[in-house]
């Protein structure tokens, strides 16, 4: 099920977050709760991973995110501006390798709490392409790409500007 206006605001949300418009807190009060679309915990449960939440802070100067989540956090934005449904099975943040985190059930307690099974990780990756996650595959990406909903901004500026890439 696709939620478009929860979509649209963790699509505001992530872009402001990593624009450092604004601080981590207030992007956390900002995202959206109790909503049936999938993709929504599955982006919000990743977005967690780009700051920390020991105090508030704007992503900006040693705060800022390296290029490589920027360019991230773009595919999981270009994901919620568009209209393809989330796929991908249940597992804890789905945007981390899921086999560097799979675990054997005696150790997996020593690995932490996000850990999962070696079956839930082949699961996982048999699901689609993990390259385009959170597109389920290459061809929904490529797609997304080229006609991207809401990536344009005002004449002479673009989200990928705003992300900083």
């Amino acid at each position: 099920m696709i939620d478009r206006a929860a979509r649209d605001q963790l699509s505001r949300g992530l872009g402001r977050l990593v624009a450092g418009g604004i601080t981590n807190d207030q992007f956390e009060r900002s995202t959206p709760a109790n909503v049936g679309d999938a993709s929504i915990l599955a982006i919000t449960a990743m977005s967690w991973l780009l700051y920390s939440d020991m105090k508030e802070h704007r992503l900006v100067g040693r705060h800022s995110l390296a290029p490589i989540w920027k360019k991230e956090v773009l595919r999981w934005v270009l994901f919620l501006d568009g209209d393809f449904e989330y796929r991908w099975p249940e597992i804890s943040l789905p945007g981390l390798p899921p086999m560097q985190r799979a675990r054997p059930v005696v150790t997996r307690w020593l690995s932490g709490p996000n850990a999962i099974s070696y079956e839930s990780a082949t699961e996982f990756l048999a699901a689609g392409d993990y390259n385009a996650w959170p597109f389920i595959s290459r061809s929904e990406y490529k797609h997304a790409l080229r006609h991207p909903r809401r990536l344009v901004g005002k004449p002479g500026s673009s989200r990928t500007e705003q992300f900083g890439i």
